[in-house]
């Protein structure tokens, strides 16, 4: 048997319980998250408006953007070139005996979920890195759980992830770069003294 198909059923299969098929359809869904992301964002441009006004500090705003653009750019570069490209169907459509917990659409790989869960929790570690330890648990439960659900193989999910990771750290270091050289700037320009 294929390792990816191996490990596929090690999950789906292996790991099945009454606690986890509760608990997996909505550590999946998009719905869950998506007001937590909604709140995040708007933390952010609060604390950013903040920040701005006392010290001039882009900081919270830089971070706002690196997140936003690098779903911006990953989830239609993923669903719409590779999942379209590749046309790797699912494993419920694929395998026998699955166990399908939620529904889902196009292609199988990469798995979008953990593409934009790796890219935020790279963007998130890059600009506060002490709860490192969160953003990576909430990439990696919400990736596993697609294969879990029996909508994704694990191959699906590594490469996800490894898409998600280099794309989120050259954005976040696009945007701290950027950071960087206007805090240089504003440090080397001259004062006019108005008069």
């Amino acid at each position: 048997m294929d390792t990816d198909i191996w490990l596929f059923y090690a999950v789906n299969h292996g790991w099945k319980s009454g606690f986890l098929d509760a608990i997996m359809p909505v550590i999946t869904s998009t719905s869950t998250w998506r007001p937590i992301y909604a709140v995040a964002l708007v933390t952010l441009l609060v604390l950013g408006v903040r920040e701005f006004r006392q010290s001039k500090s882009t900081r919270y705003f830089r971070w706002f953007g690196a997140l936003v653009v690098s779903v911006a750019v990953l989830d239609p570069l993923s669903h719409h070139f590779l999942k379209e490209t590749i046309a790797r169907q699912r494993p419920y459509l694929v395998l026998g005996d699955v166990y399908k917990l939620v529904e889902s659409g196009g292609g199988s790989f990469p798995s979008n979920h953990a593409v934009n869960n790796a890219a935020a929790a790279v963007v998130n570690t890059v600009f506060l890195p002490r709860f490192a330890r969160l953003w990576w648990t909430i990439a990696v439960v919400v990736s596993i759980s697609r294969v879990y659900v029996g909508v994704h193989y694990p191959s699906d999910v590594v490469a996800g992830f490894l898409i998600g990771c280099c794309v989120g750290y050259g954005f976040a270091r696009l945007f701290t770069m950027a950071d960087r050289r206007s805090n240089a700037h504003q440090e080397v320009s001259p004062r006019h003294d108005v008069r």
